[in-house]
């Protein structure tokens, strides 16, 4: 945006020669508002040279979407680690860690789902867990079943089997 303003102004001051106090002063006021809906720059020639910018501003509002804003889907959450027990794949196994889509695991990030459901690279807020990413998808991860990684088995074992679990595409 400032840019912009800087662009037009100097475009006036090499078309006119000089740029009205007025003028300026909406400059800087627009400068520091969120949201420019238009602006318009004026030139006239009698005995000065003489411009006028006009700025027309509106004030931006942010709002918070409500929950009933989105749309949910609503899947059943497990959890798996990279020990042995959750992929049945040893520390010395090349494909320890690494996730279907080629990744390496890593908890905060790392789910798996089905693929057909929610595709590979697919980001979701899942409540009470937060953004992920589908990295990765298994036998058992069917239809509405999303698994996420932890880096630990005992932290996958503790979060246990949740149902009907809110998950929504972030955008």
């Amino acid at each position: 945006m400032e840019v912009l303003l800087s662009l037009l102004l100097a475009l006036s001051i090499g078309n006119i020669g000089q740029v009205g106090y007025e003028g300026v002063n909406q400059a800087r006021e627009a400068k520091n508002t969120t949201k420019i809906e238009s602006v318009k720059v004026e030139k006239s020639v009698e005995s000065k040279k003489v411009a006028k910018l006009e700025v027309k501003q509106v004030k931006a509002t942010t709002s918070k979407k409500s929950d009933d804003d989105y749309d949910w889907m609503y899947f059943e959450l497990t959890a798996y680690s990279n020990h042995e027990n959750s992929t049945g794949k040893s520390k010395g196994h090349p494909e320890y860690g690494k996730t279907a889509s080629g990744a390496m695991t890593k908890e905060g990030v790392t789910i798996a789902a089905d693929w057909h459901v929610l595709p590979e690279g697919t980001k979701v807020y899942i409540d009470g867990v937060g953004e992920r990413v589908v990295q990765d998808k298994g036998g058992a991860i069917k239809n509405h079943k999303i698994d996420v990684y932890f880096k630990s088995e005992k932290e996958a074992l503790e979060f246990g089997r949740k149902k009907n679990v809110r998950v929504r595409i972030i955008d």
